[in-house]
């Protein structure tokens, strides 16, 4: 009678790779410089904006700068959106206020007319023609 030990597959798999991995490592020396070199390889790999690996030396970066980058861009997005989150009723009234000024009234104004004249004085705008035509008899 032999002795099932139902393992999971899985399990070794795994264990089979980290044991190859560790050997792979103490064969090439010493591994803390492997580790090194890679890390650095990677940090300093040029990049594209999308963060993709790229060969170009036309508008690339180093991993680590665009990492940097687009991690200060997330904190600064999200800062923002929860400020005017907190903030958006201060900000509707004051809005509101500025809109309502005799000021913009009066510069939206001036801006509506002055652009409907250099419409209407400008050749290269489509004219608008007007034609007076006696009505046709339906009879």
């Amino acid at each position: 009678m032999g002795i099932d030990l139902k393992l999971d597959q899985e399990y070794i798999k795994a264990s089979v790779e980290d044991i190859v991995k560790a050997g792979i490592v103490q064969a090439l020396g010493n591994p803390e410089a492997i580790v090194k070199t890679a890390v650095d390889k990677t940090i300093n790999m040029k990049v594209d904006n999308d963060g993709k690996p790229s060969t170009s030396s036309y508008n690339t970066l180093s991993y680590l700068n665009w990492l940097a980058n687009k991690t200060v861009e997330k904190v600064v997005r999200e800062s923002i959106t929860e400020i005017v989150q907190d903030q958006s009723e201060e900000i509707k009234a004051i809005v509101k206020k500025q809109l309502s000024s005799k000021q913009f009234l009066n510069d939206m104004s001036a801006q509506f007319l002055k652009s409907v004249m250099a419409s209407a004085t400008d050749t290269w705008k489509t004219p608008v023609t007007v034609v007076f035509e006696k009505p046709k008899d339906n009879y």
